[in-house]
């Protein structure tokens, strides 16, 4: 457990000789996971060999789309590297209901085991300002390869993203040249 952290929704994450570790805590929101996929996502890529990752949610209450989306890439990225998994531990109830709501409680390997994280956990800082509509879709289109009943519930907003980042990306016309 991290000294001195007295917020409710957090992001903890260590890593030992194991591999990776995520403790969310509270209600987990895009603009808090958005640094997560930095912190792990990322280093995912530079390694040779993709470590273990072990995702604690017992202390969840609540996870939105954008973070189910941001644990199933990492998931996809150590299954396509390795050929290893993300380990989603001792999920509560709340996170249970979620994932099965999504279709993903037979997608991930969800496990009620407990794993000993390492003594040294570090509080991920939420991201100021809102999360870019690109890593919101990413997040979306993993989620949607996942299962039909993902692909229905978050199809619409998949092309709501798409058109903003298209139109974002097209240069506007200035009325005064």
């Amino acid at each position: 457990m991290a000294e001195g952290n007295t917020t409710s929704d957090a992001i903890l994450l260590g890593r030992d000789e194991r591999g990776y570790f995520i403790i969310a805590r509270g209600s987990i929101r895009a603009q808090l996971c958005y640094p997560l996929r930095d912190a792990v996502l990322a280093r995912l890529d530079e390694a040779e060999k993709a470590p273990a990752v072990y995702a604690d949610l017992s202390e969840c209450r609540y996870m939105d789309s954008t973070f189910i989306g941001l644990l199933v890439g990492i998931d996809k990225k150590l299954h396509t590297s390795s050929g290893g998994r993300l380990h989603v531990l001792r999920p509560s109830p709340e996170c249970l209901d979620i994932l099965a709501q999504i279709g993903l409680g037979d997608f991930l390997l969800i496990e009620d085991q407990e794993q000993m994280s390492p003594p040294l956990m570090s509080v991920i800082s939420p991201e100021t300002g809102k999360p870019g509509a690109e890593f919101v879709l990413r997040a979306h289109e993993a989620l949607m390869e996942t299962s039909e009943e993902a692909r229905r519930k978050f199809g619409l907003l998949q092309k709501m993203l798409k058109k903003k980042l298209t139109s974002e990306k097209t240069p506007q016309e200035n009325p005064g040249e």
